[in-house]
């Protein structure tokens, strides 16, 4: 007599084994996946990094004095229409949208309100450090003598 032949599958063991190993994977990787805020604050730093070398190069090569105004929830850019005006009446244009600039700070990230300008030589009024904190902080610093960003 023949027996019939077993068909091939998990055991409950193995089933309730990998079910084990596949929650303990998720209450540990799911956090890191939660907290953005630490992704958020890196990425507002280069986006406020982008828009500081953008009014430094259009101060330069507009010959006007651009002026920065970082807000606890917005950051624009503007220039001075007229040669010698040292008032920014002009909202400056984002390249790569044709709009006026303007970025807003993710939710839940605290910005440093700065407000400073750019001469028509790239040399900002003073040296700034903006500080962008969420889980992490980052600091993006403007040098004094040269403008440069970083």
């Amino acid at each position: 007599m023949r027996h019939p032949s077993r068909s091939a599958g998990f055991t409950l063991a193995e089933l309730i084994a990998v079910l084990v190993i596949v929650g303990i994977l998720a209450a540990v990787a799911m956090p890191r996946f939660a907290a953005r805020s630490g992704f958020d604050a890196f990425g507002y730093g280069e986006t406020l990094r982008r828009g500081l070398r953008l009014a430094q190069k259009a101060a330069i090569a507009k010959r006007r004095t651009t002026c920065v105004s970082q807000t606890a929830t917005t950051l624009t850019l503007s220039f001075a229409s007229a040669a010698g005006s040292g008032s920014c009446d002009t909202p400056l244009l984002d390249p790569a949208t044709g709009a006026a600039f303007s970025e807003s700070v993710p939710s839940g990230l605290g910005v440093a309100v700065a407000s400073f300008s750019f001469a028509p030589s790239g040399r900002p009024s003073a040296a700034q450090s903006i500080a962008v904190t969420g889980d992490i902080t980052v600091t993006v610093v403007v040098e004094a003598e040269t403008g440069y960003v970083h």
